[in-house]
């Protein structure tokens, strides 16, 4: 197929090699013709054989216009060599020489065209002309033979998929006999095994969930279709829950066979968009009639595969009886279950990220360790998050994490294929509802401390404890405490005292209440504890720091 390069629009421009010992003849066809009219772009010009084999291994050219005669290697000696890497470029030999040998030596090499010196504009014109339209038609034969294999090949990927969607659906009516030349053959005649792939159709990133099924779950598929080719059978049996079915005829390796497709399935390369998938394989049967029940032990591979934290692969036949029960492991799980959703709700309504997290992480061990039913854990968790989606409505607050509706949780809940995914989003949306209740939290304790410090500046002289204001703000006084030393760094009576200290001082070096009433003013029922306090702060009795501070004495202030 022509190597050209394309230009924006579709139009494609030829790349051509000027091959010519001498220089005026080499430079004079490098300026014979516009080129760029007849979509040609003179790539490189070289002086013998040599140095044009290099510079056709280095620019793949569609043309090659060259001499015969040249030192070091001729003409006809590159157009064979060049034959070997790049079949289909087009050789126009430009020669003084009107022998019959070298015309019957470069038509049995395969060179396109041969001229003889002097070259006219017109000769060449036409003889470039009949080389693109060639490259044109073996481009179009090319892709139209390619077009019918593609189509050969996705008609025979087709009719092997509906086979096998048909034994899976028990829609297959197995007959007796059998052709050998129908493909059905050799599932009828060997040992079978199922391997059925999940791919992760609801990738988490950055604290997101987007849905991108279509685009992960035919990448894979494609994939895996062309690694099995003709040595198994490939369908897409579930495209919303992202499931490719493999079936595998055994021949004589058995095992071996079955771990050399999946190594070849694991060893694709992806790039940086590499789909999540998990391999769950299934026991061997003696033939395609026992393909069911082999695909039956690869699902139950899978659902063993989700609590598995460190394994993308697993044999049925490596499966251990649990030490409980199905029944024992749903029952500890219901019983612990409400417990810990409680737990969870009173730690996010508290802002307790640490809290969220220890919890979410201890209830997720449980359900690893008992391998739970994850439709039972899915339905749960969705419970759950619903539960907290009213109460944050409540509040007049929503998910930044975007669902339409409860079934949608759930949805995405049951496409992950790993347990450890689905604690990802889990753990997200407790921490997007955190994040909501920590900011209304600490709005309203904010308010809190704004009312608080409004108070004691306007009413110090009044009766103002702690429970005297935290019944007015309709809290209990542990928590207006805590709140306070949290934002003042300071407990309530250290910052109530220091202001009714910095008033009383004021109101001595003003004037000439008695000390009886200044205390008063200051908010002091007592004036012996007012006393007793001025003095331990100030290291002198109120009196005698009026008596310091009485003249204005800015400098001693």
């Amino acid at each position: 197929m022509s190597t050209g390069n394309w230009l924006t629009g579709g139009k494609k421009v030829y790349k051509l090699l000027i091959v010519e010992d001498e220089v005026w003849e080499r430079e004079g066809l490098a300026d014979f013709l516009n080129w760029s009219e007849l979509d040609i772009e003179v790539v490189g010009t070289a002086a013998n054989g040599i140095q044009g084999i290099k510079m056709a291994k280095e620019h793949l050219p569609d043309i090659i216009i060259t001499d015969i005669r040249m030192p070091m290697m001729d003409g006809l000696k590159l157009s064979e060599e060049v034959k070997r890497f790049l079949p289909n470029c087009r050789i126009i030999i430009i020669t003084g020489y009107d022998d019959f040998k070298y015309a019957k030596d470069a038509i049995h090499i395969g060179v396109y065209d041969y001229l003889l010196k002097p070259v006219q504009k017109r000769q060449l014109l036409n003889a470039l002309n009949r080389t693109i339209t060639a490259i044109q038609r073996e481009t179009q034969r090319e892709e139209y033979v390619d077009s019918l294999k593609t189509q050969l090949t996705e008609r025979a990927y087709k009719d092997r998929e509906r086979f096998l969607l048909s034994i899976l659906r028990g829609n297959e009516q197995y007959p007796a006999l059998i052709d050998k030349n129908d493909f059905r053959y050799t599932f009828y005649s060997h040992r079978t095994a199922a391997v059925v792939v999940r791919v992760n159709v609801c990738p988490f990133s950055e604290g997101m969930i987007t849905y991108a099924g279509q685009e992960h779950f035919g990448v894979l598929y494609k994939r895996i279709r062309d690694v099995v080719g003709d040595k198994g059978i490939t369908a897409g049996n579930d495209l919303e829950n992202g499931e490719i079915v493999i079936c595998l005829p055994l021949k004589q390796k058995g095992r071996n066979e079955i771990n050399d497709i999946v190594q070849l399935i694991r060893r694709q390369d992806y790039g940086a968009n590499k789909p999540e998938y998990i391999i769950g394989v299934g026991s061997v049967s003696k033939d395609i009639t026992g393909f069911t029940e082999s695909y039956k032990h690869a699902q139950t591979a899978l659902r063993l595969l989700f609590f598995m934290q460190d394994a993308d692969i697993f044999y049925y036949d490596e499966l251990n009886p649990p030490e409980k029960t199905q029944e024992g492991a749903v029952y500890e799980f219901l019983q612990s279950a409400p417990e810990y959703s409680k737990k969870i709700l009173n730690a996010i309504v508290s802002s307790d990220s640490q809290k969220i997290t220890s919890i979410t992480d201890e209830m997720f061990d449980i359900i690893c360790k008992n391998y739970v039913d994850k439709n039972l854990v899915c339905n749960f968790l969705a419970d759950m998050i619903n539960e907290i989606s009213i109460l944050l409505l409540s509040k007049g607050g929503s998910f930044n994490i975007g669902f339409n509706s409860g079934d949608d949780i759930l949805e995405a809940f049951q496409s992950c294929i790993k347990l450890e995914q689905l604690k990802k989003w889990f753990k997200a949306l407790l921490i997007d509802a955190n994040r909501y209740f920590t900011k209304k939290r600490k709005n309203r304790e904010e308010y809190i401390i704004d009312s608080v410090l409004n108070i004691i500046e306007n009413e110090y002289m009044n009766d103002i404890g702690l429970e005297v204001i935290a019944h007015r703000l309709g809290i209990s006084p542990n928590y207006l405490g805590s709140v306070f030393k949290k934002y003042v760094g300071k407990r309530f009576t250290e910052v109530l005292t220091e202001f009714r200290m910095n008033k009383a001082k004021e109101i001595l070096i003003s004037g000439k209440d008695s000390i009886m009433n200044v205390a008063k003013k200051a908010g002091f029922i007592s004036t012996s504890y007012f006393c007793t306090v001025f003095k331990k702060i100030h290291g002198i009795s109120p009196m005698e720091y009026r008596e310091k501070y009485d003249y204005g004495n800015e400098d001693k202030r």
